[in-house]
């Protein structure tokens, strides 16, 4: 019996799949993607609010902050900064910051008492958890072109996935939760004793969560990496205190690569 439900799970993930692959691609998404002009001082206006609001970064981690980075994460021109954190676990929480009308917000954060430290009106409950600046992939999936990144956490004894895809709202970064899965393990024997799935926030089952993933996993992929800094790249350049992490700053600004102009696909979408 066993045996039979391994099988009978498998094949309902196949079929998942073969339903996401041969769904046809609509014709109104563009094979490139144009952006409009970054806004003018947008470093300086990152540069000024690290300084300015240091304390705040200290307080919320008092053992730094791990790594700097710059990622048009909404495609709007003007690159977010994502800032992570030093990380006790399997992946690095990813805390991002988007400039509207001048000031810069906290718009995602994997600490629930940022919404105390910072001005929330446009922080979202979705949350991001990964290594990796080049982990956000920019792709043109069946619903356009986006950037979107596989978050996943977990300890032995529960684990958690989800792709969380970048939108724009009212010119600011607008993350949202595509699909979620989250499964508990026996500690001893390592079997899943419990699992939960989403998509679209909603509850659904394994098969549903796979097809929704399916569309950002098996995406044409842009080629596109995006770069930062690290703490450990240079302890010395790096120390301790507001001077170390506006250098960081300085230095992700430096390593930034902008989407210039348009980026191109090898192929539309199949």
């Amino acid at each position: 019996m066993r045996r039979l439900g391994i099988w009978l799970t498998a094949l309902a993930v196949l079929l998942g799949c073969l339903a996401t692959c041969g769904a046809a691609a609509p014709t109104d998404v563009p094979e490139t993607v144009a952006l409009p002009a970054a806004v003018d001082g947008w470093q300086d206006s990152y540069l000024a609010f690290v300084a300015n609001d240091y304390d705040i970064l200290a307080a919320l981690w008092p053992d730094g902050l791990g790594g700097v980075g710059f990622i048009d994460l909404d495609l709007d021109g003007t690159p977010e900064m994502v800032a992570f954190d030093q990380g006790a676990s399997a992946a690095l929480g990813a805390q991002i910051f988007d400039l509207a009308d001048g000031q810069v917000y906290c718009v995602s954060s994997t600490l629930d008492s940022a919404a105390g430290a910072f001005d929330d009106t446009y922080l979202s409950g979705v949350s991001v958890c990964t290594s990796f600046f080049e982990s956000f992939r920019l792709s043109r999936t069946q619903d356009g072109w986006c950037f979107w990144v596989d978050s996943s956490n977990g300890t032995d004894q529960t684990s958690w996935d989800e792709i969380v895809r970048f939108n724009g709202r009212d010119g600011v970064l607008a993350p949202v939760s595509t699909c979620y899965r989250y499964l508990e393990f026996d500690p001893v024997s390592g079997v899943v004793v419990s699992e939960s799935y989403t998509v679209a926030g909603a509850g659904a089952d394994a098969t549903a969560y796979q097809a929704a993933a399916d569309v950002y996993q098996g995406a044409l992929d842009a080629g596109y990496e995006a770069k930062g800094v690290f703490l450990w790249d240079d302890y010395d350049r790096y120390s301790a205190g507001r001077d170390g992490l506006l250098t960081m700053v300085k230095d992700a600004l430096t390593a930034y690569v902008p989407i210039t102009d348009t980026v191109t696909l090898a192929s539309p979408v199949e």
